[in-house]
This record gives structure tokens, C-alpha cells and sequence, in this order.
């Protein structure tokens, strides 16, 4: 088995993303679906990142893995990995680092499974990647070992199966273990268990946090779940419109949120005890990346803004590094977090 990870090595950045912008080439031009997004994952922590379809959660982590590529994109900013910078690097030079020292998991692990295959090759396929020296048959048995740290049953035998034998649970219990058969340092989840069930969301995510703390993984979680927020992450970036809008710890989040979007997003989370209560919704939608409003990319749809200052030029991340806010107006009221 993997053996833990040595303490003095966890809180150290592992992945450093900075002004990070993407835009992409449509019939308005050029869109900027990501705008300077800055964000920090270090090892042993969780960074969620949260905000609704459309806000650019999927696409900074597509850019963060060099998967966006062609004419019809352009990529600015820096991506660190360990001090190396990322942007600019050939596809096989990615390749070369995709699953050894970050890997990463998606929504729906039925489409990123090979149906072709079995579980134990295309695990073992990764292992043999990265490890040119490693025979096939060291390689099968860490295939084995992988899918026996991630909780399949009867590992050694079900390694010989196909995808389509699995349950979408035990699918993403697979990619877990392709994604971190080789150490990887940085793990990015992208809306993981949004597809699963409730219990089988609780027991993938509890299996999550135990590979964090036995490879002290940095994780990047994201996420539109508020809930699934509260159980995982650390650290927490709230994405509207392409840009952070609010960053803080996790906890601090949830009962002192800065930005009216943050409120938001809490009062539309379900609550247990009040079922008979109308559930909240923010109105109106997040616009397409071509028609962003002028000044705070929220202020259409906040109410708390003022006509001459929410639109009235471009707004920044202002405050402490430990709570940061893009918000004009975030001194001039105090917002709902969730309640006790």
C-alpha cells in the first residue's frame, strides 16, 4: 500500500494559478470566459471551487490541465505545478505530467472509461506511462493494489472486467484509482459525485478524504454543492461570470459571507429543517461570456445594487489575503450566512 505522506511536506503550494484568462473564438468575437482567476492549492488541503453553470468552474480546470487547444482558444496568465510552469508546454509534455504528478477526475466516469477495455489495463496503462522501466506484470498488480485502496471488492478478480460491469459508484471508485496510481501531488475533482446518489456521494467522498490524507494530495474540488463544500474543502473560491468574487476559509464562508452572490448561493441551499419553506433562487441567469454587464458582473441580478457605482467600471478582489471580496458595496452591509 501507499505509505503517508511525510507531514513536513503537507501546507507546501503545489499548484499556483495567476491572472489566469481564456477566450474563446465565437460569431461575437472573442469571449473571456475566464478572467484572471488567481487561485492556491496547497498539499493536505482542499481548494473548493463553487458557482453556478456557466461561471467557468470546468473551463480554469480544463485550462489548469492544458486540455483547451486549437485556434479558436487563447490561454494567458501562469499555471504552476510544483515551480514549472504549465502555459505554453506541448501537448506531450503535458502528457508527461497528466497522472504522474496531477491527475484528475470527471462528472461522469462512464465516458472516461474505454468500454473496450478492462478496469485493471486501463489502470495499468497509466502505471506502465509513467514508469517505463515497470513490467506488465508489476504494473497489473499495482492496477490490482490501486483498485483494492479505493474499496472495489474482490479486486484481483474484478480487475478483469469491463467498465459496463461496474455501477456508476465503482466507475468512479475506478477513475479515483487511475487518477492517483501514480502519486500525483495535485488532484483536480470535477463535480465528482454530482452524478451519484447520496449515499453513494458520501462514500466517495469519504474515500476522497482518506487518499488526501494517506498521499497528502492537494486537491482542487469543483463544485456547484454547497453541501458537499461543508463536508470537503479547507479553502473556498466563488466563481461568477469568469471572475472569483469571493475567496476565504471554508468556515468563514458559510457564516460571514462578503459578497452578495455568496449569500446567494447559501440561501438557495437546501435545509433539512425548514421542508415546508419555499426553496430561494437567485434571479435570472449567468449571462453568455459575450454579453458580461459592465462593472460587477453580478449587479443585474443583486439586489443590492446601485445604479452609478455596482456598474460603473471594472470591480477588483480587494481585502485581506485570508478573506478577499469583489464587491463595492461589501462595507456597507452585513450578509446572511447560513444559519446554527
Amino acid at each position: 500500500m501507499t505509505a503517508a505522506v511525510d507531514q513536513v511536506e503537507l501546507g507546501t503550494t503545489v499548484l499556483e494559478v495567476s491572472n489566469l484568462c481564456v477566450d474563446f473564438k465565437t460569431e461575437h468575437g472573442w469571449s473571456r470566459v475566464v478572467d484572471n482567476v488567481s487561485l492556491l492549492v496547497r498539499r493536505g488541503e482542499t481548494l473548493g471551487l463553487v458557482g453556478e453553470s456557466g461561471s467557468g468552474k470546468t473551463v480554469t480546470s480544463l485550462a489548469i490541465m492544458g486540455l483547451l487547444t486549437g485556434p479558436r482558444v487563447r490561454i494567458t496568465g501562469s499555471v504552476l505545478l510544483e515551480g514549472r510552469e504549465l502555459i505554453g508546454l506541448s501537448n506531450r509534455e503535458m502528457n508527461a505530467l497528466r497522472g504522474k504528478t496531477v491527475g484528475m477526475i470527471f462528472q461522469e466516469p462512464r465516458r472516461s472509461l474505454n468500454p473496450a477495455f478492462t478496469v485493471g489495463d486501463q489502470i495499468a496503462e497509466i502505471v506502465r506511462r509513467h514508469k517505463e522501466d515497470i513490467s506488465r506484470k508489476d504494473a497489473w498488480d499495482r492496477a490490482v493494489e490501486m483498485l483494492e485502496l479505493v474499496g472495489i471488492p474482490d479486486p484481483a478478480k474484478r480487475a478483469f472486467e469491463y467498465p459496463h460491469q461496474f455501477s456508476g459508484g465503482m466507475c468512479q471508485r475506478v477513475m479515483l484509482a487511475m487518477a492517483v496510481a501514480c502519486e500525483p501531488v495535485v488532484l483536480i475533482a470535477d463535480e465528482p459525485t454530482t452524478a451519484l446518489d447520496v449515499t453513494v456521494q458520501a462514500q466517495v467522498l469519504e474515500l476522497l478524504s482518506e487518499l488526501q490524507e494517506r498521499m497528502g494530495l492537494g486537491v482542487l474540488f469543483i463544485t456547484h454543492d454547497l453541501g458537499v463544500v461543508a463536508q470537503t474543502c479547507d479553502r473556498v473560491a466563488v466563481l461568477y461570470g469568469g471572475q472569483v468574487m469571493e475567496t476565504t476559509d471554508g468556515e468563514e464562508l458559510f457564516y460571514n459571507p462578503e459578497h452578495p452572490y455568496t449569500e446567494g448561493l447559501l440561501a438557495s441551499t437546501p435545509d433539512a429543517q425548514a421542508r415546508a419553506e419555499r426553496l430561494y433562487a437567485i434571479p435570472g441567469t449567468v449571462p453568455p461570456a459575450w454579453d458580461w454587464p459592465e462593472g460587477c458582473r453580478f449587479h443585474p441580478r443583486c439586489k443590492y445594487s446601485l445604479e452609478g457605482q455596482c456598474d460603473a467600471g471594472a470591480v477588483s478582489l480587494t481585502g485581506p489575503t485570508s478573506h478577499q471580496v469583489r464587491c463595492v458595496r461589501s462595507s456597507e452591509f452585513s450578509l446572511e450566512g447560513i444559519k446554527e
